[in-house]
């Protein structure tokens, strides 16, 4: 019965795919938990994720035609719609990630490497070709800076984010996929659909940073308080998920906007009350277990994993060691008796190191450079969206100074969307301020 269920929503989102395009962009990110969902095709595993993705981008080749422009010359296989920095960059992405696969070749690495390099990429090139928004049959300038395109992508965002934050609830008082390693008298972490807490704020922190700077940012709050209300499903996420780092990083980016943005100095106190009101109202049914101890704290377990990869890398410095290598690697290094040896050592640079050598962690810092240096244009040109986007972005980051938001099927799917959304609103830029900021539903 699930096969078939599978097998119709797969039609369905294909036809959607090819009637609208950039509503099966939109269907993949409310989708992206439905990597969960694993089979088996003629003997090779893969996600209803995976078939999403790979869907969407051969009926974009065929309608598109793409296909015919497809070489390989990075100076041409983009044309003007990837700058030329990006197109380098991601293409040294690429080859660091085959070499990381390399490095480690088995079959559960190739699956990765299908799952966070490839797919994305795939996913990206569909996503960036699609935002150029067509008006009476004729391409439009302003791509994004369309009213149209602007709701389908904060829509799918946002009812993403909406249906985590149902499910979650919803477990809250069932006891639907309770996980009993995180359902203690005294504490209670919600995982959603997921297998543990950080999962689930991982995916949505830095959601709910962009919709609580969508909501500052609009002239007129009361007609969007649809952006407050999903900031404060954001929050109660967060504080429900018992996520220190996703807490850390929404309350960091949210404070930074509000003191360093002059025109958000009038409204930092009312929006903080309502974070404390958001806070006070969950916190009663967290009861953190006062038995928790230094040795077994969150940053002293970090601590050690950092202690310990590093020793690692100071023997695998150039290449790491591979895809899906990190907890064998590991074991000759790890000497903490009480610490278990996790699947990444819970920090984005040493994630990078780790997985995809030398090599991707500095393509990764130059991505993020160039990230940086496309927000500095866009708040150059005072752009409206430039705070949301760059809350978003600082939620991303300072969470991965602790965590891992990258190694995931739809963390890695998340990435390049920032990366898409950022990009187009720097490319046009003017547009989207003669646009502003617009109420989310249709």
């Amino acid at each position: 019965m699930m096969d078939l269920f599978f097998a119709i929503l797969l039609v369905g989102f294909i036809w959607l795919s090819y009637r609208k395009p950039l509503w099966g962009v939109g269907a993949v990110i409310v989708l992206l938990p439905s990597y969960l969902w694993c089979f088996n095709i003629l003997g090779i595993p893969t996600t209803f994720l995976e078939l999403l993705i790979v869907s969407l981008f051969i009926v974009w080749l065929l309608k598109e035609k793409k296909y015919k422009a497809i070489n390989f010359s990075l100076q041409k296989t983009f044309d003007n719609q990837v700058p030329k920095a990006l197109r380098y960059l991601l293409g040294l992405w690429s080859l660091a990630a085959i070499l990381a696969l390399l490095t480690n070749f088995t079959y559960a690495s190739l699956g990765l490497w299908r799952a966070y390099f490839l797919e994305p990429l795939m996913f990206f090139l569909v996503f960036v070709y699609t935002v150029k928004n067509k008006v009476n049959g004729e391409a439009r300038e302003g791509g994004l800076g369309h009213k149209k395109d602007w709701t389908v992508i904060i829509n799918s965002l946002a009812l993403l984010l909406a249906w985590l934050f149902t499910v979650a609830m919803y477990q809250n008082f069932t006891t639907w996929n309770y996980i009993d390693a995180y359902n203690f008298p005294n504490v209670k972490r919600l995982t959603g659909p997921f297998a543990y807490p950080n999962a689930l704020s991982l995916l949505t922190a830095p959601l709910t940073a962009l919709f609580a700077g969508l909501w500052i940012y609009t002239k007129d709050k009361l007609f969007n308080w649809h952006y407050l209300i999903l900031f404060i499903f954001g929050l109660v996420l967060a504080i429900m998920t018992v996520s220190q780092g996703a807490m850390l990083a929404i309350i960091f980016s949210l404070f930074l906007a509000l003191i360093l943005a002059k025109k958000l100095r009038k409204i930092a106190i009312p929006v903080i009350i309502l974070g404390l009101i958001s806070i006070l109202l969950v916190l009663p049914k967290i009861d953190i277990n006062p038995e928790l101890n230094l040795q077994s704290s969150s940053l002293d377990i970090r601590l050690n994993q950092w202690q310990e990869t590093s020793a690692l890398l100071a023997d695998n410095f150039l290449l790491g060691t591979g895809l899906n290598g990190y907890q064998n690697a590991l074991e000759a290094y790890h000497h903490t008796e009480w610490l278990e040896i996790y699947l990444y050592p819970h920090n984005i640079f040493l994630n990078f190191w780790i997985e995809i050598g030398l090599l991707g962690l500095l393509v990764f810092i130059s991505l993020i450079i160039y990230v940086i240096l496309l927000l500095k244009d866009i708040f150059k040109a005072n752009n409206n969206l430039a705070w949301p986007l760059s809350m978003m972005w600082l939620t991303w980051f300072v969470h991965g100074l602790v965590d891992v938001p990258y190694f995931k099927n739809d963390l890695s799917v998340l990435f390049f969307t920032m990366l898409v959304f950022t990009l187009v609103v720097s490319k046009y830029k003017k547009d989207v301020k003669r646009v502003r900021v617009f109420n989310p539903f249709f």
